[in-house]
């Protein structure tokens, strides 16, 4: 398939592929980043259903489409640790209506007008291929809240102020748009951009592995020379040892303070010249030797076994690499294990992370318990998510509880008396029969301005009283277990 001379696209493209989108009135269910560049926005809208935005800023390939199929091999993964803007798009962004959708005139970038539960943002694309591409979430008052890259120098960084640049009245250059095939716009840029990506990612991706190929095999191949050398300086120990046993058989021979002797060498015939150390006394120029032996025949082994295994592992990663750069009938299967290799050498490793607070279980739902300001904070921040139920205790002061939502599942009753008995429990309320409580989702929870660590004012709230109940406690509590991210 040919591409439009090389060229990226133009912002009459990005008008055409806008035109096709269904994004007004779709629901942003889940943003993944792949790396840097590349993020999928998962949508929902009712007449369309589920459909996905792919995005990709800052690199000769940037553009916008819809995806119908695999994306790129490259970025069929996500990243391995959630950088710091798919955590801010997590938080305040997913669960949010496209209440619009543009284009600045002439240019290519695309805006989006949001609506999350009451709450207006607005999210600017800039699909550049320089350092002035980025992706920009702004309050409706056009301060920024965070973006994909940080540029201090043009004075774009969160809390800062966004201005979107001056209106053109006339675009600077009439750009063609490339011969149409069948089908979308978008179907045809999908196509075009995969392909392209696959192509330039498997070249990139081999030079990249046959140069920490060449670097690990010199590495290892120098390992070998080295310990080959050593073993070799070391073949001789035997010879300390012949001169300990000479000196041995010779020792009313040797003088104080002498530099050498010359002895019978019974193992030639001939004679042999030993030197001495002047400073020691005869037998302690006999042990020195045996010293010596020992030393020099330990090396000797060490070094010889080192340069065994080395010689193991050099034939090893020489397998490896033949292996791994061996041509595969899917370039997709090729590029999928050439960045294996890289993540697995390179990439920081996922940890887990133990989840704050108690976690308890209630038929298939998790239930998370805060039980200070700092716990209450942390789930908040880092563990829980939108769709997620809140419940505290009406009146006084204490733990909040956390029901994991479950998609397509709404919470039982059961589950509530559960959540609402622990809430009882790790509060001030502790110790009464009978008690209010409220609960809500997470997305409807605003943190106290200027407030205490963990204080939030809750919104669309229901009230739930609840009668502690002992045997259900104990059940419960039964569930107890430790949790992980």
């Amino acid at each position: 398939m040919a591409y439009l001379n090389g060229m990226s696209l133009n912002w009459k493209e990005f008008g055409l592929l806008l035109s096709e989108l269904p994004l007004e009135g779709s629901v942003i269910q889940t943003v993944i980043q792949h790396d840097f560049h590349c993020l999928s926005w998962q949508m929902y809208r009712t007449d369309v259903g589920r459909w996905t935005l792919y995005t990709e800023t800052g690199t000769p390939n940037a553009r916008m489409h819809m995806l119908t199929q695999d994306i790129a091999a490259t970025q069929g993964m996500k990243t391995l640790k959630l950088q710091r803007f798919i955590q801010f798009c997590r938080k305040h962004v997913e669960g949010s209506k496209v209440t619009k959708a543009w284009q600045v005139p002439f240019d290519r970038m695309i805006v989006l007008e949001l609506d999350n539960h009451g709450v207006a943002m607005y999210l600017y694309f800039r699909f550049y291929s320089g350092s002035q591409a980025n992706i920009i979430v702004t309050d409706k008052d056009g301060c920024i809240m965070d973006l994909l890259f940080r540029r201090p120098a043009r004075d774009e960084m969160s809390g800062r102020p966004f201005t979107l640049p001056p209106v053109r009245e006339a675009p600077e250059k009439d750009f063609p748009i490339r011969n149409r095939t069948e089908g979308s716009f978008n179907s045809q840029i999908e196509a075009e951009y995969g392909m392209k990506s696959n192509e330039e990612s498997l070249e990139s991706l081999t030079e990249r592995v046959i140069a920490r190929r060449d670097k690990t095999l010199k590495s290892l191949g120098n390992t070998v020379k080295a310990l080959a050398e050593k073993a070799r300086s070391n073949a001789g120990y035997e010879t300390y040892k012949t001169c300990g046993d000479l000196l041995s058989c010779n020792i009313q021979a040797i003088g104080a303070h002498c530099d050498s002797i010359e002895v019978e060498d019974y193992t030639t015939g001939g004679k042999r010249i030993i030197a001495l150390d002047r400073k020691l006394s005869p037998s302690g120029n006999i042990q020195a030797y045996y010293d010596r032996y020992q030393k020099a025949k330990g090396a000797w082994e060490n070094s010889k076994t080192e340069y065994e295994n080395a010689s193991r592992e050099l034939s090893a990663a020489k397998e490896h690499y033949e292996r791994l750069l061996a041509p595969a009938n899917d370039p997709k299967v090729m590029i999928r294990r050439l960045q294996k290799e890289l993540s697995e050498l390179t990439a920081d490793k996922p940890t887990v992370k133990e989840i704050p607070g108690l976690t308890f279980t209630s038929g298939s739902f998790t239930l998370i318990v805060g039980r200070t300001a700092k716990e209450n904070d942390e789930l908040l921040r880092h563990y829980a998510k939108g769709y997620d139920w809140w419940m505290h205790t009406r009146d006084y002061p204490g733990g909040y509880v956390f029901i994991k939502g479950l998609k397509g599942k709404s919470v039982p009753l059961d589950v509530l008396l559960d959540a609402a008995n622990l809430a009882v429990v790790f509060s001030k309320a502790k110790g009464q029969t009978h008690v209010d409580l409220y609960y809500t989702q997470v997305k409807y929870l605003r943190r106290a301005k200027d407030g205490p660590v963990g204080l939030v004012l809750p919104t669309q709230e229901k009230n739930f009283p609840v009668t502690v109940d002992e045997t259900r406690l104990k059940r419960v509590f039964s569930t107890s277990g430790e949790a992980h991210a």
